[in-house]
């Protein structure tokens, strides 16, 4: 894991560690140490928050480099899935008369 953390220094990738998706720029990784940034976002006072961490390589679960994915959190993610399942079933409803 190690390796393929360094290959994306300095640039944004979707992180898994323990059981959290962080959307991150890679710092650094030294021995066994993941140090990356990220922003939280306060809807109340439409601030964001940057943050740096540092936790143990051996608490990253996964890496996503797609970007698009609109959240990570699986409530959203699954009724957006489920919404466009609904549009794709709507249009192929209208192909036949």
């Amino acid at each position: 894991m190690k390796s393929i953390l360094q290959t994306y220094l300095e640039k944004d990738i979707w992180i898994l560690i323990r059981d959290k998706w962080y959307y991150a720029t890679i710092i650094g990784v030294w021995d066994d140490l993941l140090w990356f940034k990220h922003r939280t976002h306060n809807k109340d006072t439409e601030e964001d928050t940057l943050w740096e961490m540092v936790v143990k390589i051996s608490e990253v679960v996964a890496i996503d480099k797609v970007v698009s994915v609109v959240s990570r959190k699986p409530d959203v993610f699954i009724s957006r899935l489920l919404e466009t399942d609904r549009h794709s079933n709507n249009h192929q409803g209208h192909d036949n008369p």
